[in-house]
C-alpha cells in the first residue's frame, strides 16, 4: 500500500523513513570526521560532499513533511499511556526541527562565510546573503551543536522503538519496517 493506513505508513512514508535515516547518521559521523581532519584537498572534497549532501536532504525532508501533511500517520497503540501518547506527538515535532534546522543553518554557516554550494559539481546553489562572519560563526555553533543534540534524540528515538517492540510488545516499530523485513510477524 503506498499511503498510510490507521495501523502502519505506506510505501512512501516507510521509504523517505529509510532513506532520509541511513543519509542523517552518515552525515553526523562524515560531520565529525570532517572537522577533525587536517586542511588538505580530500578533506575539502568532503565538506563539498557534506553540503551536497545536506541540501538533497533538506529538499528529501521538504518532501517528507508535505507528504505527512496530507497523508496522517498512524494511530497510536490503544493501550499507551497518556505521557506515552503525548511523547508520541512531540516527537516528530522535535525531529522535523532539526531535520530543517541542520541543513538550513548548514547552508547559512557556508553562504555566510563566502562559501558557495554546489551540488555535486552539477550547479550552486543560489545565495541569498552577504558574506557576514558574524552570521557564520552563529550558524556554525548552531550546526555544532545541533548535531550532538540530534545524536541524542536520535538515541532516544531509536530507544523509543525497540522498547515498543521489546517491552510494550506494540507494533509500534513494526509499523515503520518495510513488508520484507517485518515478516509474517506483524502486530496490529
Amino acid at each position: 500500500m503506498i499511503k498510510n493506513t490507521s495501523n502502519s505508513y505506506g510505501l512512501i512514508a516507510k521509504t523517505f523513513h529509510w532513506i532520509i535515516a541511513p543519509m542523517i547518521i552518515g552525515m553526523l559521523a562524515v560531520g565529525f570526521i570532517m572537522t577533525a581532519m587536517e586542511p588538505a584537498p580530500t578533506k575539502f572534497f568532503i565538506y563539498g560532499l557534506h553540503k551536497s549532501t545536506g541540501i538533497v536532504i533538506l529538499g528529501l525532508v521538504f518532501l517528507r513533511l508535505i507528504w505527512r501533511i496530507y497523508n496522517p500517520s498512524p494511530e497510536l497503540p490503544r493501550e499507551l499511556t497518556s505521557w506515552h501518547r503525548r511523547i508520541g506527538k512531540l516527537s516528530p515535532i522535535v525531529l522535523y526541527s532539526l531535520l530543517f534546522l541542520m541543513p538550513i543553518s548548514g547552508y547559512i554557516l557556508s553562504e555566510a562565510g563566502g562559501y558557495p554550494i554546489s551540488i555535486y559539481g552539477l550547479f550552486t546553489v543560489p545565495n541569498f546573503m552577504e558574506k557576514n562572519s558574524e552570521i557564520s560563526k552563529l550558524a556554525s555553533t548552531i550546526h555544532e551543536y545541533g548535531a550532538f543534540v540530534f545524536i541524542g534524540i536520535l538515541v532516544l528515538h531509536l530507544s523509543a522503538a525497540l522498547y515498543h517492540h521489546f517491552v510494550l510488545k506494540n507494533s509500534v516499530l513494526q509499523r515503520m519496517l518495510p513488508s520484507w523485513f517485518a515478516g509474517s510477524s506483524r502486530r496490529q
